[in-house]
């Protein structure tokens, strides 16, 4: 079996740990190729996902936003990310 790529997911380990445990933290996700979208990788409603997202990086989450490949997600939450 041949799986996809994950060059850009390899480039933000430390970003995606985050990611995987304030967000997934009820999943674990074993590999996410570059181009899976969140609902690729996770069974939690887009509600919960667009909540979870919203109260850990402090920013709005759109459906928009949840389309992107995660590794464009994990990027865009973190750049957008509240420190308040």
């Amino acid at each position: 079996m041949e799986f996809s790529p994950d060059a850009e997911m390899q480039r933000i380990p430390d970003l995606a740990q985050e990611f995987f445990n304030h967000v997934l933290f009820d999943e674990e996700p074993i590999f996410v190729a570059d181009e899976a979208t969140i609902g690729d990788v996770s069974l939690v409603s887009r509600e919960e996902l667009m909540k979870r997202c919203s109260e850990y990086y402090g920013t709005s989450v759109s459906e928009d936003d949840l389309k992107q490949p995660v590794w464009k997600l994990i990027r865009e939450l973190n750049s957008r990310r509240s420190h308040a």
